[in-house]
């Protein structure tokens, strides 16, 4: 039997949202990842008409999708599609317009994309309003955010209350991150991706957990890309620092490991013994299969990366879709 093939790390783009953004700021709203070097700014840039084409095409984007293997896509937008440096006002506009535009991309193939919300975290109060709509008026299947909200942790009380009614709505949240701290330092060889981008998701996850949001909400289902960052990889000195730190145990009741039940990693290593490492060190059935699409950093070819890492047919059937299937309620 066919195994039926989910891609949780798929980008879209909403131009209205962004030419809007664009009147507001257009260094932020164009720049995917801010400060690099210029050299680095230069391929980017050659490089934006094809992955913008490829993220508001629903016709290439799902011929791409079936010369890859992948019977459905799982849609949000890139980190640069957040817009949460806007005016609280003017980021729920543009949010409202995204999730319009991603449920309008659903409903062209709705048996090949799936979409997540993105809401104005700038304000709680508007995020759980246009959580609400996106997912009872729209139909969207998550929710997607970024790693900090301008520079603030995922652990600050004020996100509380977004984080209450997404458990309550039973939804899986998946973040990616951005703006990773000492990126000045990271400028060259695009470093700032290769080595912040997975730092950031590893500071989300444990800003999470030490700050006793988990403990708070234990029935999050939180969403890590590029395989959860380093988190797999520093269990042993996370677990270690917390017996030893006081300051590490004040908000946390848990050993870090406890933690993993409520997170999921996509299965972006480009490694297959990378992958094995977090597949292993991962609780079963919380890995998922993500290409990151339509980027340059991205795997695009996931589904052969993850069938010729794994011999075990049951295992590749839940990474492959069975963990999505199961998290998002399809």
């Amino acid at each position: 039997m066919k195994t039926f093939v989910i891609d949780g790390h798929r980008h879209i783009l909403c131009l209205e949202a962004q030419r809007m953004a664009i009147r507001l700021d257009s260094t932020k709203a164009t720049d995917y990842l801010d400060g690099v070097h210029e050299a680095s700014a230069e391929i980017n840039l050659k490089k934006a008409p094809q992955w913008n084409r490829k993220m508001t095409d629903p016709e290439e984007h799902l011929g791409d999708m079936v010369t890859s293997g992948i019977d459905v896509g799982v849609l949000w937008p890139p980190p640069v599609g957040f817009y949460y440096w806007t005016e609280p006002l003017a980021g729920a506009e543009l949010a409202r317009l995204i999730n319009e535009n991603t449920s309008k991309m659903v409903s062209k193939k709705p048996e090949h994309f799936l979409g997540l919300a993105t809401v104005p975290l700038q304000d709680s109060l508007l995020a759980i309003q246009e959580l609400n709509y996106a997912i009872k008026k729209l139909r969207l299947q998550g929710v997607a955010i970024a790693s900090n909200i301008n520079g603030q942790g995922l652990d600050e009380e004020k996100f509380f209350p977004f984080f209450e009614e997404v458990e309550k709505s039973n939804l899986p949240i998946f973040i990616h991150p951005h703006h990773p701290p000492g990126a000045e330092r990271m400028r060259k060889y695009y470093l700032v991706n290769f080595l912040g981008y997975p730092m950031e998701s590893t500071l989300a996850a444990t800003q999470l957990i030490f700050g006793g949001v988990l403990d708070r909400y234990p029935n999050l289902k939180i969403c890590l890309a590029h395989a959860g960052g380093v988190l797999p990889f520093l269990l042993g000195r996370l677990e270690h620092g917390q017996s030893v730190r006081p300051e590490a145990q004040k908000r946390c009741q848990h050993p870090v490991s406890y933690y993993l039940k409520n997170f999921y990693v996509d299965s972006i290593t480009f490694r297959p013994a990378t992958l094995r490492f977090v597949i292993e060190t991962m609780p079963r059935g919380h890995v998922f299969m993500g290409t990151d699409y339509p980027f340059d950093m991205g795997d695009l070819h996931a589904v052969q990366s993850v069938r010729s890492t794994i011999e075990d047919e049951d295992l590749l059937e839940e990474i492959l879709g069975g963990t999505l299937k199961r998290i998002m309620g399809f």
